[in-house]
């Protein structure tokens, strides 16, 4: 298949256009002489950051030895760190097992 099409071709023939691009093909869409697009294969995209593992947990912000957020005090550190660490899970199963205590009768 040739990488140039005009556009009555290109709506003639779409589904063969597109099955190129799939398989890896450029095709450049014209408007008489004149490049207007270009059909290309989807690529993956990539992360722009890579995940890497930590080494050893973090006891909070003392380990991070001269690295302070700009506008925030350490103890807006720490409690942005609890939060952060916080389970929602536990947290609900404590407002669930303190509501059964307060809506439980004695026998």
């Amino acid at each position: 298949m040739k990488g140039k099409v005009g556009i009555a071709e290109l709506e003639a023939h779409l589904s063969e256009y597109v099955r190129a691009a799939q398989g890896g093909e450029e095709i450049v869409i014209q408007d008489g002489d004149t490049p207007v697009a270009k059909l290309v294969p989807m690529t993956e995209p990539e992360l722009p950051l890579r995940m890497i593992p930590a080494k050893w947990q973090s006891r909070g912000i003392d380990d991070f030895g001269g690295v302070y957020p700009t506008g925030m005090t350490p103890a807006e550190v720490e409690e942005l760190i609890a939060e952060t660490r916080a389970d929602p899970i536990d947290e609900w199963l404590n407002e669930w097992l303190s509501s059964r205590e307060s809506t439980s009768k004695p026998r």
